[in-house]
């Protein structure tokens, strides 16, 4: 098995076991406890309902690392994602999470960042210990042996778990609420999708069958792209909550490839023409008028992730973004994915300016300590969609 090859297993692995852990979170009482209680003033750390999810992402990020660095120990110091290892517990103590040689001693570290929480600790490191083959991964398609890369020239962006930090749920009051539902071509909510995380409320658009908001906006985004020219080259995004039977989810996993000249994915071909555009909550009213009066029906939903992966499989036209408000770990892995089904992300203020340019593409080089996607974006799968955003969107038209 050749290095790309042998990479992207190790990815869709890892990607897997980040999925367990997310779900694990939600059907375990004594971890799902953790995220959902409000601990009150007078105690140590009130926080902690607040830290618990931010100790689920690191150690998913962590995990991640540490999968890749046993067959790939040179990759893992360029790993590089929205956490931090440094995780302050309950007595104030600063320490540092990572994954140790066995379960037990990633237990016991555990145990000592979440407040002598034995329980909670050793299901945790139950998850990150356990032997995930890539027969337990639900892509639908085997990966091939012959992808190559020149493992030196890489650089890897991971969001551990797409949009699910939380943040207080936005009050609107009834008129602005019956304001933004007015008009039937705009469907959404502005519920972020952390506490749908906790709770499992779902909101789907019927006509579209796309969710707007729920569990199954949360994905799990690892990207791979070149460090001499920033342009992605894998890509993998695991949905960890994809189907619910009897109370317990199950998930889906998509990887792409594209290097070499070779370019591959577990997507189909086939291709989906609605004139469906999904955008942020907050997506300027011009931009939104423009696409309405072109004819474009507009779904809000959460996750960046999510919604790049509806345009990757063909329920979407594209995803528009306008401001600066996703980062390289959101969309390197899932551009990739585009990429190897012939689309891609560019920047959108680029392109609104300089609508022919070549170099319009989103780059994962990191500039300082900037992550963001500064220019916007557009992820589209059918090229021939940006002809047409070019005579609606773009200045010198």
């Amino acid at each position: 098995m050749r290095n790309g090859s042998k990479l992207l297993k190790v990815l869709l692995q890892a990607s897997e076991k980040a999925a367990n852990i997310a779900r694990i979170c939600r059907q375990k009482e004594a971890l799902f406890q953790l995220l959902v209680q409000e601990k009150s003033l007078e105690e140590k750390n009130p926080r902690f309902f607040q830290d618990f999810k931010t100790l689920a992402d690191v150690l998913i990020q962590e995990t991640i690392r540490h999968d890749i660095e046993i067959e790939f120990p040179e990759l893992a110091k360029i790993v590089q994602g929205e956490e931090t290892n440094v995780f302050s517990n309950t007595l104030g103590e600063s320490i540092i999470v990572e994954i140790c040689s066995c379960s037990k001693d990633t237990t016991q570290l555990l145990t000592k960042v979440m407040g002598n929480d034995a329980v909670a600790a050793e299901l945790l490191a139950a998850e990150v210990h356990k032997d995930v083959q890539l027969s337990d991964v639900p892509i639908t398609l085997d990966i091939p042996n012959d992808f190559d890369v020149n493992i030196e020239d890489l650089g890897i962006w991971i969001d551990p778990i797409g949009k699910t930090r939380l943040k207080k749920r936005q009050k609107l009051d009834s008129i602005m609420f019956d304001k933004m539902h007015a008009c039937g071509a705009i469907r959404g909510t502005f519920v972020d999708s952390t506490a749908d995380y906790i709770s499992a409320m779902e909101t789907v658009d019927e006509q579209t069958g796309l969710y707007l908001s729920g569990l199954r906006c949360v994905t799990v985004l690892i990207g791979v792209y070149k460090k001499s020219t920033g342009v992605p080259v894998l890509g993998v995004v695991n949905q960890p909550f994809c189907t619910n039977i009897d109370s317990q989810w199950t998930g889906k996993c998509y990887w792409g490839f594209l290097g070499g000249g070779v370019a591959k994915s577990s997507i189909s071909n086939a291709c989906n023409v609605d004139k469906i555009i999904l955008l942020s909550h907050f997506e300027d009213a011009d931009v939104k008028s423009k696409l309405l009066s072109s004819g474009f029906r507009l779904v809000e939903a959460t996750g960046a992730g999510y919604k790049i992966l509806s345009v990757a499989i063909g329920q979407a036209a594209a995803y528009l973004l306008s401001k600066g408000s996703t980062y390289k770990w959101d969309t390197c892995g899932p551009q990739a994915l585009l990429s190897s089904v012939g689309g891609s992300i560019i920047e959108f203020k680029e392109f609104i300016v300089n609508p022919d340019s070549d170099n319009l593409s989103v780059n994962y080089l990191p500039i300082g300590t900037n992550f963001s996607n500064r220019a916007g974006l557009i992820a589209y799968r059918d090229p021939q969609i940006l002809e047409t955003f070019k005579c609606m969107l773009c200045k010198s038209r």
